[in-house]
């Protein structure tokens, strides 16, 4: 079952973790191919709504709807199909799976835009060397989304630990390229130089949305 796409509702939603920590209930609107940068200080609850957005957290109360339809279990595994997400706390492996049609040449392309062409070698659907800093980490994982073509792209934190060369094009040039391309983008951010390049910016704090510019 193959889903289009055109919003997500997010209808008095709340999780709840065991240790009492919850976030909601949410009321949010996410349309097509917009940017949204979701701020807020460690804690508020920036991770956790993104881990519930792409399902892999399910809400204890309320629903999350994507064209009017309610997301249960008979749509479940096409609505994650949406999405591609680098959390803040991603694996990296060295195989690259649940791709298909890879194009080795745009891989190529990226290592070296994203500048670990000195660092790994992407051959026989397998990355080289994994062995790499923090940030240089974070690149390949967000080169890894890129590849996977999804048309929801979520990333938690993904510019923290680059230079600021990097995140100058990140924000300002690849997510705008990413737009005119369909594609919408929801970020957790902490760098309020660049939120003006959203469509809009949440602020979270004690797992809710309290400011929606």
């Amino acid at each position: 079952m193959n889903l289009h796409f055109d919003n997500i509702n997010f209808k008095n939603t709340v999780f709840r973790y065991e240790d009492s920590f919850e976030i909601g209930p949410i009321n949010l609107k996410i349309e097509k191919n917009e940017c949204i940068i979701i701020q807020g200080g460690n804690g508020s609850g920036k991770s956790t709504f993104l881990k519930l957005l792409t399902y892999l957290y399910y809400p204890e109360s309320g629903h999350i709807r994507i064209n009017n339809k309610i997301v249960n279990n008979n749509n479940l595994q096409s609505y994650r199909e949406l999405f591609s997400a680098v959390f803040s706390d991603f694996h990296l492996f060295k195989k690259l799976y649940g791709s298909s049609n890879i194009d080795d040449k745009k891989i190529d392309e990226l290592l070296e835009l994203f500048e670990l062409d000195n660092k790994t070698i992407f051959s026989d659907n397998s990355f080289s060397n994994l062995n790499l800093s923090q940030g240089q980490k974070k690149r390949l994982a967000l080169l890894i989304s890129l590849v996977e073509d999804r048309e929801i792209l979520v990333f938690d934190e993904v510019a923290a630990d680059q230079d600021p060369s990097f995140k100058k094009y990140f924000y300002e040039t690849l997510i705008k390229d990413l737009i005119k391309k369909g594609k919408t983008i929801i970020i957790a951010s902490h760098d309020d130089q660049y939120f003006h390049t959203a469509d809009r910016t949440l602020k979270m704090e004690f797992g809710n949305f309290i400011l929606d510019d």
